[in-house]
């Protein structure tokens, strides 16, 4: 079994991938909802003048679906967008509708298409928050946990799986060198105490804290933990990763994670609810120097 260490995986920054068809979709339905409310129309008002239910019009703008060519310029005419807007949203919605290339090698091919906008994601992200309720972020797993969890999955996966898996997400853990990205971990101590005595010891728990303290001090990477004894705080049980886009308009994405998968939200509602969230657990944990003693003590031989 390879160990793949910290010392190892430092580089110089890296370019960030290319943004996802999805965030040109989102912004591209933002900048005509800015161009329809500019001229004082209503969704149902556009819908009716172009013969459209509203439905439609809403999905566009909130990139339920993306603009079809031939409804694009009816629309920009109707809303009264300059050559500069039309030529903006014209690229953004072809670059919505194109999906990424699937050269050889690249990553996100190494995953099923419900995995790859995630990774698409963490690859082009400006910044990333995350909150992980009992489970470390894979982003910062050590390989003996990786080892650990993958076998708890049912039905098993055979050894061969699990290289491959724990391949896939040492590959994905690369994006931390870029300090052109910024990343922000929340994890609740429930993630960590879950290692103790596995195979009869801590010794992954220990290796685990270690791993999480070297995270601490990267220069693009905030480590925070909530113990116990600060009780119960918003969304406690969620495990989530908001997504910031700096584009113009700034878009932010969030993905939310289930043991089978996961769903990626994008509408206000959503983000509003889980923004909220990430203010209340940021300031509800401790601080990452303060949780470096924290870590510290996990690390020790009992």
């Amino acid at each position: 079994m390879t160990k793949i260490r910290y010392s190892q995986r430092r580089s110089n920054p890296m370019a960030r991938g290319p943004l996802p068809p999805l965030v040109h979709k989102i912004r591209c339905g933002r900048k005509l909802e800015v161009l329809r409310e500019r001229v004082a129309l209503s969704q149902d008002e556009v819908a009716k003048h172009l013969g459209w239910s509203q439905a439609k019009v809403a999905n566009i703008e909130t990139a339920v679906s993306g603009v079809q060519r031939r409804d694009l310029d009816p629309l920009l005419d109707l809303i009264e967008a300059d050559d500069s807007a039309r030529t903006d949203c014209h690229e953004l919605a072809t670059l919505g509708r194109t999906q990424l290339p699937r050269r050889k090698g690249m990553l996100r091919n190494r995953f099923g298409k419900d995995m790859r906008p995630v990774v698409d994601m963490e690859g082009s992200a400006a910044t990333q928050w995350r909150h992980n309720s009992m489970m470390i972020p894979g982003l910062l797993q050590t390989e003996a946990y990786m080892r650990y969890i993958f076998r708890a999955y049912r039905p098993s996966p055979t050894r061969d799986q699990i290289d491959l898996y724990v391949e896939n997400r040492l590959a994905r853990q690369v994006v931390l060198n870029n300090t052109d990205q910024h990343f922000w971990f929340v994890v609740h101590e429930a993630a960590l105490r879950s290692l103790e005595n596995i195979d009869g010891d801590s010794s992954v728990l220990r290796e685990q804290a270690r791993h999480l303290m070297e995270a601490i001090d990267r220069p693009n990477v905030e480590v925070q933990v909530a113990p116990f004894r600060h009780g119960y705080y918003p969304g406690q049980a969620e495990t989530y990763a908001i997504f910031g886009f700096d584009t113009d308009p700034a878009i932010r994405v969030t993905y939310v994670e289930k043991y089978d998968g996961g769903d990626i939200l994008h509408g206000e509602k959503n983000l509003t609810r889980f923004t909220t969230f990430w203010e209340h657990q940021r300031v509800h944990a401790l601080g990452p120097e303060q949780t470096r003693p924290f870590l510290r003590e996990l690390s020790r031989p009992s």
